[in-house]
């Protein structure tokens, strides 16, 4: 789906950028076969009402329900960041504890590394399982 890099995960404003980058996207699609001329005038009409991101992916990809919410898409990789980031805290201040105090007690730094990453995995396990639906939702008629 055509977005700027500048607004990667499709939030915020539609901007002149997207409109064109989608419009690109159907006037390929358009010159490869996949739409007629008809077709593709009424994504373009769509396009150029398009006010939210979501709307605009609607205009291209041409059915609501295999439209994938950014904040889905986006999830993982935040989810996997914090995670890294709560990580390699607990770990200095693990390591400080051990090396001030001399109480090297690794049980509670595992808890909290293993426990975030399960969350994570959950996540990264939901946004497959929600584009494995889309996907055999697409496949029947």
């Amino acid at each position: 789906m055509p977005v700027s890099e500048s607004n990667r995960f499709g939030l915020g404003r539609v901007t002149e950028l997207d409109r064109k980058l989608a419009a690109t996207e159907i006037e390929h699609a358009r010159s490869t076969g996949q739409y007629d001329g008809e077709e593709a005038a009424r994504r373009l009409a769509r396009v150029r009402l398009a006010t939210t991101h979501a709307a605009l992916r609607v205009a291209v990809v041409g059915r609501a329900e295999a439209v994938v919410p950014p904040v889905l898409e986006a999830a993982p990789r935040i989810a996997g960041a914090l995670w890294a980031f709560v990580s390699v805290t607990n770990f200095v201040i693990w390591l400080f504890i051990g090396l001030i105090g001399g109480q090297w007690d690794p049980l509670w730094l595992i808890w909290v590394v293993l426990g975030g990453g399960v969350l994570v995995a959950g996540v990264w396990k939901a946004r497959d399982w929600d584009r494995r639906m889309r996907v055999s939702a697409g496949d029947t008629p």
